[in-house]
């Protein structure tokens, strides 16, 4: 018997400009209707589920001085979106997120001024004021030795010992450019700021590093050569939760997705 092929339903109306018109204006009404927001685009339902997704850190930030003593610092929970229609949904059940707390892009720091786990927090986050976190483990960060080297550049080394995914921020000051680094074999493949994201599993040993900056005449000593920042960040065990978090995370609706976890931010100058 011969293959019957199926032939598409447009082909047998009699004008298929009218047809095409009608489902063109159908899809247009459709992407108005779903622009204005008039369709609630969430829902926890297992059958079909549509979550929306946010991150939520809670963090403590530490800014420090040129002589390393401790300027200033601030704890909170940042909240990250990661879609197009921000808080507007979830700011009727938690009044506290809005646009009265929204971060702004800090350029003078080091990443921005936030321990951002991932490129997207970038977009759309807001910060609410909160207890310091106090993990069971905290970051140790320090300053091994600091040398003039003959070639007329400062080489710099740290030992860092901290939870298993950290974060180093590097930005050169008015005046100063990296030159080297122990990163990569020593490729250095930009002198701008740099981003390092370093993770290891159980029982590792401390992480050194070493960077080397060249220095032109016109660099202030009050503002030193670098600007520096290291993140922490505890995803798991008691040092991953605090009673802040979770406390907070019980006032989402059934149809958010969150993922949480515990950061500190220390930035230094040298």
């Amino acid at each position: 018997m011969p293959k019957r092929l199926p032939i598409h339903f447009i082909y047998l109306s009699r004008s298929t400009k009218r047809v095409l018109a009608v489902l063109g204006s159908v899809f247009t009404l459709m992407f108005v209707l779903v622009s204005c927001g008039l369709f609630f685009p969430f829902s926890a339902e297992l059958s079909s589920p549509r979550p929306k997704r946010v991150f939520v850190q809670h963090i403590t930030r530490s800014f420090h001085t040129l002589n390393g003593s401790l300027q200033s610092s601030d704890s909170g929970l940042c909240i990250s979106d990661l879609d197009y229609t921000g808080m507007q949904h979830i700011t009727p059940h938690i009044p506290q997120i809005n646009d009265s707390i929204s971060t702004h892009c800090q350029d003078w720091l080091p990443y921005y001024g936030f321990p951002r786990f991932f490129t997207l927090q970038f977009l759309k986050s807001w910060y609410l004021p909160a207890p310091e976190v106090s993990p069971k483990a905290p970051i140790e960060f320090q300053l091994l030795s600091r040398q003039q080297t003959q070639w007329g550049t400062v080489k710099i080394s740290f030992e860092v010992k901290g939870p298993s995914h950290m974060s180093l921020y590097l930005r050169p000051h008015a005046g100063a450019s990296l030159s080297g680094w122990s990163f990569g074999g020593g490729m250095l493949r930009r002198s701008g700021e740099s981003f390092i994201f370093y993770s290891h599993g159980l029982d590792a040993p401390a992480w050194t590093f070493w960077i080397e900056i060249r220095v032109s005449l016109n660099v202030s000593p009050e503002e030193g050569l670098i600007s520096l920042a290291i993140t922490a960040h505890y995803f798991s065990g008691s040092d991953g939760r605090s009673e802040p978090l979770e406390s907070f995370l019980k006032r989402f609706p059934a149809w958010v997705f969150s993922s949480s976890w515990i950061s500190t931010y220390h930035v230094y100058r040298y």
